[in-house]
């Protein structure tokens, strides 16, 4: 069984599909979440041993992906334990037709010994190895195109592959200067941002401009950058096959061999679920991987924040990256920023800029020169600071000259250093009793950012975290700081002396208004906490890698003094807007119980129109007490999506009693908590 392929042979696979059965690649994006649920159910069915569910997984597998070698190489290992073995051998035959043809893969494969003692076995992985590294008959050939800089690149079906491993398009361009220039022929062209700087930068030769740049944009340009005005900066554009599959719009969604300046000014202004681009990425299961990836891939992203960090509506972004740029304001309000980070992209050294390109480092290092920039950084040791890192940026705090100016006094010796992220340990909250949501805490982990939704009823929450410098030099120091975020609730402590390795400890915020440089609340509400780690070498920092930790705005939590839940109302009386695809409406209030020694015995749920309702410790109703009102019989509770009203208004949570039935038991009359057993 091959659960994961490696990535040529998924790019492989997919060119074959789209050639023999007339579809478009540029279906891809609809059918990959459908590809990725069945690749987990695999997973769950081989580990489980359970033989016909591996066969009707891997048998829709291939429907959705007829012309898939790896879906069809499923399918025979599947059918491989059927006693009948002639379906197994033609499904084997097909996978090694389609560009399965690891011949030690199949020949070591236990799920395929049922087929290896049969003559057909060998003389299928006979000719696996004679096909092996040849191209698959046919199979379009899929090559990068050759374009011009600075006229339009295509995206077409003939330069477009998916990638299965980056659950995305991968598009190749071989750019060529037609006119075979140099930097100083073009100087009078360059109309950008700190134009008298770069202008003469490029006179001399010191400057890269912008060939070798693309730029893309995915709101049919609604909110174009002018590629003129900077020179060999060259636009792609969407071919008739992929408009028709509507993938030249909104997220991106492609990577490519080159440096990317990108934006959408586009939302979803409409419906339960409004909300700007970036928000969608962050409450998205698999967004905030392609994010990642896009930024370790060169490409630098802008989209509005619209309405989603205003006055009327506070900060609704539950978690801040560093992989893309918020503008404040709606349509138009990304210009600014895109053409101060292709004027920094226009100033970088021609050497600079080649080996940022090459270690996967310029969209990183774009970041950090915005940020140690913005004018409201007075001083250098307010890079640490929230000042720096805001999760919208004001075009009023943009300085693109003094980007201009830092992206070229950079020398190769001195490019900031990267600092990825992991989660050592983190807090578990059980569902059902430390929280009635159907979403977990974690919102994701990425090497650069890490976001989590505060749930459960915990008044503080831990997590210990370990980051990594590249490249690492002697001395390298990790530095840790709260961005936004009450610091008498925040502990950070270190564990290992470089203070790579740390436990963040964060006691409940709420709803709350940060505090700015001056000491003064912040203009907008906001229920997120924001952690920066950073490393320094000799001249700068790195970007910054981020934590983020978002409380529920929907509930009104009341603490006891010992730290324990005292009580939770989740009737959202105060009206606040909570993002429906986090949370849900619950409608009710629970009031914690505790014994003399501080023990959780269980809660009161109450809710208007409704008789009051009793859950023991571990979330199960309370059917029946006895003489000292303790709990002896109890069960089962599910939380569901109700959807009660129409179609614009998001589901609400409902629980509903199970088959389950549980029974309590007490050692003696001073025992409240019992210990609980399925009742016979």
């Amino acid at each position: 069984m091959r659960i994961m392929s490696r990535r040529t042979v998924w790019v492989l696979a997919v060119s074959v599909w789209a050639a023999q059965t007339h579809a478009s690649v540029f279906e891809m994006p609809q059918k990959f979440p459908r590809h990725v649920q069945l690749q987990q159910q695999l997973i769950q069915s081989v580990r489980a041993g359970r033989t016909e569910e591996m066969e009707r997984v891997s048998r829709e597998g291939v429907a959705l992906l007829p012309e898939d070698p790896t879906w069809q190489y499923n399918l025979a290992c599947a059918l491989a334990y059927r006693a009948d073995k002639e379906e197994a051998f033609a499904a084997l035959a097909r996978a090694i037709e389609l560009g399965f043809r690891d011949p030690a893969a199949i020949r070591n494969d236990n799920d395929l010994k049922q087929l290896a003692a049969l003559p057909r076995f060998a003389a299928l992985v006979a000719k696996a190895a004679s096909l092996q590294g040849k191209p698959v008959a046919g199979a379009p050939q899929i090559g990068a195109s050759t374009v011009f800089m600075g006229h339009p690149a295509e995206i077409h079906g003939s330069n477009t592959v998916w990638d299965f491993e980056a659950g995305c398009f991968k598009t190749l361009f071989a750019l060529r200067n037609a006119e075979l220039k140099k930097i100083s022929a073009y100087t009078d062209s360059y109309r950008g941002p700190a134009s008298g700087l770069i202008r003469g930068w490029m006179t001399d030769e010191r400057a890269s401009g912008n060939f070798g740049d693309l730029y893309v944009n995915r709101d049919d340009g609604h909110s174009r950058l002018d590629v003129t005005n900077f020179p060999g900066l060259t636009p792609v554009v969407y071919g008739e096959e992929a408009r028709r599959h509507k993938t030249h719009l909104s997220l991106p969604n492609t990577l490519f061999g080159q440096p990317v300046i990108g934006n959408s000014s586009m939302s979803m202004v409409s419906g339960p679920f409004w909300r700007s681009l970036p928000r969608a990425v962050v409450t998205d299961p698999y967004q905030p991987l392609i994010a990642f990836r896009l930024y370790l891939n060169n490409q630098c992203w802008f989209y509005p924040e619209h309405k989603d960090h205003d006055p009327e509506t506070g900060d609704l972004y539950p978690a801040n990256t560093p992989y893309y740029v918020i503008s404040q304001g709606s349509s138009f309000s990304d210009k600014p920023f895109m053409e101060a980070f292709a004027a920094a992209m226009a100033a970088f050294t021609p050497e600079v800029k080649r080996l940022l390109t090459s270690r996967q480092a310029l969209a990183p290092t774009l970041q950090m020169i915005l940020r140690a920039t913005q004018r409201t950084v007075k001083q250098p040791d307010d890079y640490l600071t929230g000042a720096a890192h805001p999760v919208v940026f004001d075009v009023r705090n943009l300085d693109a000259e003094a980007m201009a100016r830092m992206a070229h006094a950079l020398t190769p010796e001195q490019l900031p250093p990267l600092v990825t992220l992991r989660t050592v340990k983190d807090a578990q909250a059980e569902p059902g009793v430390d929280y009635f949501d159907t979403r977990p805490e974690g919102l994701f982990d990425t090497p650069f950012a890490i976001a989590r939704v505060v749930r459960g009823v915990a008044r503080t929450r831990s997590m210990t975290l370990e980051a990594a410098a590249a490249p690492k030099s002697a001395g390298t120091v990790y530095r840790w700081v709260v961005l936004q975020g009450d610091p008498a609730k925040i502990t950070i402590r270190p564990l290992s002396p470089d203070g790579s390795q740390v436990t963040v400890t964060v006691a409940y915020h709420g709803v709350y208004r940060p505090k700015g440089a001056d000491g003064q609340p912040a203009p907008l509400q906001t229920s997120r906490v924001d952690l920066g780690c950073f490393v320094q070498n000799e001249t700068s920092y790195s970007a910054p890698s981020l934590v983020s930790f978002y409380y529920l705005p929907n509930e009104e939590r009341v603490y006891r003094d010992d730290g324990q839940i005292l009580s939770i109302d989740y009737a959202n009386s105060a009206h606040r807007y909570a993002d429906p695809v986090l949370t849900m409406q619950k409608g009710w209030k629970d009031l914690y119980a505790y014994d003399k020694q501080g023990r959780l015995t269980g809660w009161y749920r109450t809710r208007a129109g409704a008789a009051p309702e009793r859950f023991t410790y571990r979330g199960h109703r309370v059917l029946a007490t006895d003489a000292q009102d303790r709990p002896t019989q109890a069960c089962g509770v599910d939380y569901l999506p109700r959807q009660a009203g129409g179609a614009g208004v998001p589901p609400t949570l409902t629980c509903a009693d199970t088959q389950q039935r549980f029974a309590y038991t007490y050692d003696n009359d001073a025992d409240r908590v019992g210990r609980v057993a399925p009742a016979p």
